[in-house]
């Protein structure tokens, strides 16, 4: 179960509200967290998700693409785009953010803290501040 944070929250509301549905959701209600495209009582499937981060893909890239020259770069690295590049950057952002290993392999479902430190992006510049603060020979 991954934590829902304020802005999560806010966000959720104004997409319940979007749909007629109050704010927050009641004790047991029916109706899912991610209503499907044209019903609100049946559930949002994981390919349902899939397809429409997809479709927000493909129309970012119409939309570079149809801008010209300097935005066909940016173009071509969102064809690489995937539900599972959200969830990478999501992880390295986390860890930007300083959020403990532990937990960002907990709201990742990783087993192995070893498959979390691939999101660990040592900044050059940080890295040499805090060596040179920490590692003193003292002669």
């Amino acid at each position: 179960m991954l934590p829902a944070t304020a802005e999560l929250r806010a966000e959720l509301a104004r997409y319940r509200q979007h749909y007629d549905l109050p704010s927050l959701p009641y004790p047991h209600e029916p109706t899912s967290l991610l209503l499907p495209i044209g019903g609100l009582h049946r559930p949002m499937t994981r390919g349902g998700v899939h397809l429409i981060v997809k479709q927000v893909f493909e129309n970012a890239i119409d939309h570079l693409t149809s801008s010209g020259e300097p935005r066909e770069r940016a173009a071509e690295r969102l064809r690489q785009a995937s539900a599972h590049w959200l969830r990478h950057t999501a992880g390295s952002h986390m860890m930007d953010g300083q959020v403990d290993l532990r937990y960002v392999r907990d709201n990742l479902g990783h087993a192995s803290i070893s498959t979390t430190s691939q999101y660990l992006h040592a900044d050059d510049d940080d890295r040499h501040r805090a060596t040179e603060s920490g590692l003193k020979l003292n002669w």
